[in-house]
């Protein structure tokens, strides 16, 4: 402890005698002195009050301070034995899982959905996002914005801020229901879902519903709403049986309504819809009455 001692030395005799009997005053020199040093506060302490002791002549206090001295020392090294594995969790559970969030949300920020950014930030193409996000690890005043929940996005349309928030959460609401919706529901239906069948969410609810199939997020069929993905993941493999018997022989509508099972009014209308698609596609042409492969 000599530099402590030098340090403590440096104090004219009226400065030493206030710094030990003054608790606060002792806190704050070993603060500093702590600084200098690169010694824990409390153990510059105890050998200060340790010095002051032994000048005083107060063997039984000295001994019990050296008592408390080697408490520290010891519990000081285990803290230090346990840093490598404190080192090891701040990687692996803080600084990791963090940096892939960034580097993902950079991803969001430059026009990539969020499921395309989870299975491509770890391509060697984008992995400069990666070290973007390293980079701002050294900076943590900069995460702090970064991290915080997403606040609502007011929905800008020219209207009032109320009107315009309803509509934000409102297309939320929407989109996290059909999201896990299987089929097609009603706008009644989908209002009373998600507890909104009032008149004034269904003014609302309009306004939103068409910009949402505008952007083909949702599709309408029959008066019901499907969320995009999984409507056309349903419709693809619809699509597919009609090409498949189109491709073994010339089909014409009826005879493709009793292979498929669907010979009502709604079936037809689905076919047509179908063969519509599938002609707009170039996959079939008509022929006559047939449907065949160009």
């Amino acid at each position: 402890m000599d530099e402590l001692y030098n340090l403590f030395n440096e104090l004219s005799q009226s400065q030493r005698k206030l710094v030990l009997g003054t608790p606060t005053l002792l806190t704050a020199f070993c603060a500093e002195a702590s600084e200098k040093i690169g010694v824990d506060v409390e153990v510059l302490k105890l050998h200060l009050n340790k010095l002051d002791a032994f000048t005083k002549g107060e063997a039984d206090r000295v001994i019990r301070l050296e008592k408390s001295v080697k408490v520290i020392k010891d519990k000081g090294m285990r803290l230090i034995e346990v840093q490598g594995e404190r080192d090891k969790w701040y990687a692996d559970m803080v600084a990791a899982p963090l940096i892939k969030a960034l580097a993902i949300r950079d991803m969001m920020e430059d026009g990539n959905t969020y499921e395309e950014s989870i299975l491509n930030i770890e391509s060697e193409g984008n992995y400069h996002y990666m070290e973007k996000a390293q980079r701002r690890m050294e900076r943590p005043n900069d995460l702090i914005p970064l991290i915080r929940k997403p606040t609502l996005l007011s929905w800008d349309d020219g209207t009032g801020q109320k009107n315009r928030e309803k509509k934000a959460i409102l297309y939320h609401e929407i989109l996290s229901h059909l999201k896990d919706t299987t089929g097609g529901i009603s706008k009644t239906e989908l209002l009373r879902n998600i507890g909104k069948d009032n008149s004034s969410w269904r003014v609302v609810c309009n306004v939103v519903l068409e910009y949402m199939i505008s952007r083909g997020i949702l599709i309408m069929s029959e008066r019901k709403y499907y969320y995009a993905t999984k409507y056309n993941n349903r419709e693809h493999g619809y699509h597919r049986k009609i090409y498949e018997l189109i491709v073994d022989s010339p089909q014409s509508k009826t005879s493709i309504l009793k292979e498929m099972g669907y010979n009502n009014t709604k079936g037809r209308q689905k076919l047509s819809n179908a063969l519509e698609q599938l002609s707009i596609e170039g996959m079939i042409i008509r022929q006559g009455g047939s449907w065949i492969i160009p």
